[in-house]
């Protein structure tokens, strides 16, 4: 009797050992459009069918190999004035595929310029019917797809800049009132050299120390854009 109460409860414990390694956390490594998602702090995503990578989470059995995905799902919300995310803008549901490199945005309608969206991503794989964990919400914006097109349709823009030569500071001041319905603010900079930007003194974001990227300044410059919603109270001062 003795003997065979200790087979059960090896038994038992063999069978939850199984169940927790069947328990599979969420895909690391995850990228939009190249871009890693753990170490970018502003991520922008300068397209409207942006594409999603990541990789198989790693098991601490040594005695499990030759893991492949199955099937993966994607999710993407977008975000409201009240910065509150609304439903789920596309599902891709249960898509049965060992792809995890430049997997597209198949949703029906292009992603929005200007717009503040987040996504996450579970997998199933070879060896449990049932999926991993989610990866926690990852945030991202788009910016303005086609700039030609937002000026030449907005003619009343008011820009900062200097015609003279020996000009290093280009300044702003301006007043948010606490009742003025401003909930959100990007700054656009597009400029011949480097630049950094600066609110009421300080660096907005000291890890962007060579915007733009270098061109042929006679055929193209770039446009970069910095989002200052939790910045937003009374000068922007630009320090080339």
């Amino acid at each position: 009797m003795l003997g065979l109460s200790y087979c059960t409860i090896l038994f038992i414990l063999l069978l939850c050992s199984v169940v927790v390694v069947a328990q599979w956390s969420s895909p690391f490594d995850v990228r939009i459009e190249h871009y890693k998602a753990e170490t970018t702090r502003d991520l922008i995503i300068n397209t409207p069918r942006p594409r999603f990578s990541w990789k198989l989470p790693i098991s601490n059995d040594v005695t499990q190999r030759n893991i492949q995905q199955t099937a993966y799902q994607l999710q993407i919300e977008s975000t409201k004035i009240s910065k509150r995310y609304s439903s789920v803008i596309w599902d891709s549901e249960r898509v049965a595929s060992a792809q995890s490199t430049h997997v597209p945005y198949t949703g029906q309608h292009d992603l929005i310029p200007e717009t503040n969206y987040r996504f996450r991503l579970r997998i199933w794989t070879t060896i449990s019917k049932k999926p991993s964990e989610w990866t926690d919400w990852i945030r991202f914006r788009t910016p303005i797809f086609n700039i030609h097109e937002y000026l030449t349709r907005n003619a009343n823009l008011l820009w900062i800049g200097s015609t003279q030569i020996n000009m290093n500071e280009l300044r702003k001041e301006f007043l948010v009132p606490n009742t003025s319905p401003i909930r959100s603010a990007i700054a656009y900079i597009s400029g011949i050299g480097y630049y950094e930007l600066y609110i009421n003194g300080y660096n907005v974001d000291p890890s962007r120390k060579l915007d733009p990227g270098w061109t042929t300044y006679e055929i193209r410059t770039l446009l970069a854009s910095f989002d200052l919603t939790t910045n937003i109270t009374v000068e922007i001062v630009f320090q080339k």
